[in-house]
């Protein structure tokens, strides 16, 4: 009888693991747009806008802070977590600044659940990730032209600006 119940749980357990498992994506990396904002500096910043969490601090009153994420060098080694608020009423997500470079980083996507993007920082600029469904193209966009320069998700929703 135990053996019975231990292979019933065995085989429903197998499709729940098989359904954790995902595919890896491919994703062309982000680079900080042509135009917009940037600073001058000897470094570049990045700024991804993750999902976000609700967090009720009284009644009917809800904020929505932006998840943390990590930022991996390109041989996959983990260089920093970025808690992406301050606090839980912050909702702007963090400008963290780095070396010029390629990086990933692994966040949660409003859309797609959590993705790993890679991104290029360079001196001077800012690279921006929209995770967060909230991103429209700029409307002074000639529409044609911003959509082959943009970088998408494999459902299709716009993330950033590939890379010039």
């Amino acid at each position: 009888m135990k053996t019975k119940i231990f292979t019933l749980i065995g085989v429903a357990i197998i499709p729940v693991l098989a359904g954790c498992a995902s595919q890896p994506m491919a994703i062309s990396p982000v680079g900080p747009a042509s135009i917009g904002f940037n600073q001058a500096a000897s470094r570049g910043y990045l700024r991804v806008f993750s999902a976000t969490k609700t967090h009720a601090i009284a009644e009917d009153t809800y904020y929505y802070p932006h998840t943390g994420y990590s930022i991996h060098d390109e041989s996959g080694k983990m260089i920093k977590f970025v808690s992406n608020h301050v606090g839980s009423v912050d909702e702007s997500p963090a400008f963290v600044a780095l070396p010029s470079g390629k990086y990933n980083i692994v966040a949660q996507s409003e859309s797609y659940g959590r993705v790993t993007v890679p991104v290029v920082v360079a001196n001077g600029k800012t690279t921006v990730v929209h995770l967060d469904r909230d991103w429209r193209v700029a409307d002074r966009l000639n529409a044609s032209s911003a959509a082959e320069n943009l970088v998408r998700l494999p459902d299709g929703e716009p993330i950033g600006w590939k890379l010039n």
